[in-house]
């Protein structure tokens, strides 16, 4: 809009004061005419959407001094209403669709504020402009017409439809599942419009649930083409040069699992005669390879991680570099950054060497092997020369363990499991994988590394970029509080509350039937850890500095650990302009990881629901032993021994009248005074499962007959249609929405005709004049 026509609107409004202006009285005092008109008309709109003018009578503004403008992010929830969240307002704004204008789910928008004490929400708005658009890629279904095509998105929050050109298909079919990259936004008159960038699949190809994760996630196919190419170049002779350390003679080993491919960090550990130990780790030199500004480096930059989805990993870096000259693989000469540690009998470091290295693993070894020869003697002829390093590795691994929980450091320790596919995607069975000995070694030894270097970085002044955990919100030690009210435990209080006082909380419940709850509910509590220049500590840890450089293949910010390392090696305190451009960077750089990081976990639990609620589909009416690990106002969540949580939702407790009590966190029975709580044994029977979803749902209790089950599940579905007057099929049926598109187009059409007869009628009025 013309910032000078705007004010000289407003200025004439004023002079009409106090009956207001029309915008006949703006286009005939600021003698707007011919095309300009349009111009005008539109300016006029737009300033009473956004507020700048409000409505005195029929047609008459003033300029608004009252209502309130703020910037959110839109949440559609239903076809008929959503919500714009504010970190500047206590309550979210209520949005009717009439009101949403162009707005999509999870955009940035301004919203202008109606005050409404009077109606079913405190706050109630009109969305005026979108600020940014989040919805740039959308993975839904292709519909494929004679003259033209449109996508359904999978997300029903946004309920836009986008218009495809024929020559923007990809020549995808009807029914193809597509990811699609808008090109042109919705506005008053059109729909959104788009051009499909990939085909995901057709319904039965095997892997496309996951790629439509993928898709949904924003996580990348193939390594671009300038990728691909550089990767070609990558030098693969490994030479001894200056400035590095030999550590070739070193009996280097790596500790993976047996299907691990990206090996990037080996071990050694010596017993000196004074008593301590000297405990190396040794780091893949990924800094050597990656140089920044590469198309490499800023293809790594974009991902952040590697992704280990469900049935396969999407790589950080090429394999070229990952699964070979960057990995360890044993027997070969590798390029590496090191951290060399004397560490004393009470885990305290004493002195370490860090910088670049040349290395070479003696042996690759694994989990279990491991694990059998330090449990059950169990050795293979070509371990049996390192098993004194090994039982001096488990000796140290126990004085660092305990060093951390002397300090107060939250040992979660929750059962995993992993979900075996066969080749066909199809899951067969949930394992449960167990956090032996050999696993607590190297994880113990990554520790006390990263937390090494994390001081190194720290005293060179330089900006650097660290791991951070911060201490939990008052808000959530409270709800920890009001959730474990029902046990007898050592609940950590609110003011001056330290990570100790977790432990002891997980100590207490350590072998009660409430051991699983306690520890999610308290993890739930925790603030999200986090990569940061500013170094807050890690609470979870106990630790005063922290940071990530032993995992640089697979996550960038190790990657810009070790960078700084060899910049502080080569050049000391950086001047006060240089240490201003990297703390510049190296902010945004840290913010980057975190959201991808983000992404990640995401997309990783996604894919895990799914298959998890493949594998139970065969078992629908099926009993299970299960206990309460979640109470909600809509009902109970129950986990089953193999790690799959579901549903029990309260129209299924059928035996009393149940409310959901807040105060204590329990569901109660109104007549008989039956209380669930957190932890309780319950035997359920799988009802229904929704693949799509991920949704599972169980009913309490053992149903003798699938026929009775299904009659429960159809008496559900009824007293839920009497109640919302709507039809179970929820699923968006794309002839329903070309109807409301059509009735909106004549709807905009109308509104498009009344405003020609009022530019024709202005005309008409100027022209009578120009007679008179």
């Amino acid at each position: 809009m013309n910032l000078n026509r705007i004010h000289d609107i407003i200025q004439v409004c004023i002079d009409k004061s106090p009956l207001g202006a029309t915008v006949e009285d703006c286009a005939e005092i600021l003698h707007v005419t011919g095309s300009e008109l349009s111009v005008l008309f539109e300016t006029f709109d737009q300033m009473i959407r956004s507020g700048v003018l409000m409505r005195v009578e029929e047609g008459r503004y003033l300029p608004n001094k009252g209502q309130t403008q703020v910037t959110g992010i839109y949440k559609g929830y239903t076809s008929s209403f959503g919500f714009v969240i504010s970190e500047d307002l206590q309550d979210d704004v209520y949005v009717a669709e009439q009101n949403r204008y162009t707005a999509m789910n999870n955009d940035k928008v301004i919203v202008r504020v109606i005050q409404n004490g009077n109606g079913r929400h405190k706050q109630e708005g009109e969305i005026v402009t979108v600020v940014e658009r989040a919805n740039k890629n959308i993975v839904g279904t292709y519909d494929r017409q004679k003259s033209f095509g449109f996508v359904t998105p999978d997300d029903e929050r946004i309920r836009e439809d986008v218009f495809i050109p024929l020559d923007k298909t990809k020549d995808a079919r009807s029914g193809a599942r597509v990811l699609v990259t808008i090109t042109s936004w919705p506005d008053k008159n059109r729909k959104a419009e788009g051009e499909i960038t990939e085909i995901l699949g057709y319904t039965g190809d095997k892997d496309l649930d996951v790629k439509v994760i993928m898709a949904k996630h924003g996580l990348p196919f193939d390594f671009p083409k300038e990728v691909r190419e550089e990767v070609e170049h990558i030098d693969q002779l490994v030479a001894m040069e200056a400035g590095r350390f030999d550590y070739r003679d070193r009996q280097l080993i790596t500790i993976d699992g047996e299907d691990a491919k990206d090996l990037d960090d080996a071990i050694d550990v010596v017993r000196l005669a004074n008593g301590n130990f000297r405990l190396g780790v040794y780091i893949a030199d990924v800094s050597h390879y990656v140089k920044p500004g590469t198309a490499i480096d800023e293809e790594a930059y974009a991902r952040g991680t590697s992704v280990y989805l469900v049935d396969r990993v999407i790589p950080m870096l090429p394999a070229v570099l990952s699964n070979g000259i960057c990995s360890l693989n044993a027997g070969k000469d590798r390029y590496s950054m090191t951290c060399v540690m004397e560490i004393d009998k009470n885990g305290k470091v004493i002195h370490a060497d860090i910088g670049p290295a040349v290395i070479q693993v003696k042996r690759r070894c694994n989990y279990t092997e491991v694990r059998k020869a330090l449990t059950e003697g169990i050795v293979p002829d070509d371990l049996c020369s390192f098993m004194p390093m090994l039982r001096d590795l488990r000796d140290l691994s126990q004085i660092l363990k305990d060093m951390r929980i002397r300090r107060g450091a939250i040992d979660f320790d929750f059962p995993e499991y992993k979900i075996i596919l066969d080749t066909e995607g199809n899951p067969l069975r949930l394992e449960k994988r167990e956090r032996s000995i050999a696993e607590q070694m190297v994880e113990e030894s990554m520790l006390i590394a990263n937390e090494t270097v994390a001081a190194y970085l720290r005293n060179s002044e330089n900006p650097s970029v660290y791991r951070i955990h911060a201490v939990p919100e008052q808000e959530r030690i409270e709800t920890l509080r009001t959730v474990l009210t029902s046990f007898d435990l050592p609940i950590p209080q609110t003011d001056d509350i330290v990570p100790r006082d977790f432990q002891k909380l997980l100590d207490a419940a350590k072998g009660t039937d409430a051991e699983l709850v306690v520890q999610t509910i308290t993890l739930r509590s925790m603030q999200q850890a986090c990569y940061s220049t500013a170094n807050c500590g890690h609470f979870g840890l106990a630790s005063e500095c922290y940071t990530h450089f032993t995992s640089p293949i697979r996550r960038y910010p190790d990657l810009m650990v070790h960078r700084l390392i060899r910049k502080f090696q080569e050049r000391g305190r950086l001047i006060q302009k240089e240490a201003e451009q990297s703390l510049s960077y190296h902010t945004m750089a840290a913010n980057q990881a975190s959201t991808r990081e983000r992404v990640a976990v995401e997309a990783e639990r996604e894919t895990d629901d799914l298959k998890k609620a493949e594998y139970m589909v065969p078992f629908i009416g099926e009993p299970f032993d299960a206990h309460v690990s979640g109470i909600t106002p809509f009902g109970l969540f129950v986990s089953l021994e193999n790690g799959i949580e579901g549903l029990i939702h309260i129209s299924f407790l059928t035996d009393d009248t149940y409310e959901f009590n807040e105060a204590t966190y329990t569901m109660v029975g109104q007549q008989g005074g039956k209380i669930y709580h957190l932890g309780d044994p319950i035997r359920v029977t799988l009802a229904q499962v929704n693949v799509e979803k991920c949704e599972i749902d169980f009913v309490p209790g053992t149903i003798e007959s699938l026929a009775d089950l299904q009659q429960m599940m159809m008496n559900r579905t009824k007293s839920r249609q009497k109640r919302s007057g709507s039809h179970t099929d929820n699923k968006r049926n794309w002839m329903t929405d070309a109807k409301k598109n059509r009735k909106g187009k004549n709807i905009m059409k109308k509104k498009k005709i009344k405003k020609n007869k009022k530019i024709k009628k202005i005309k008409n009025k100027k022209d009578s004049k120009k007679k008179r």
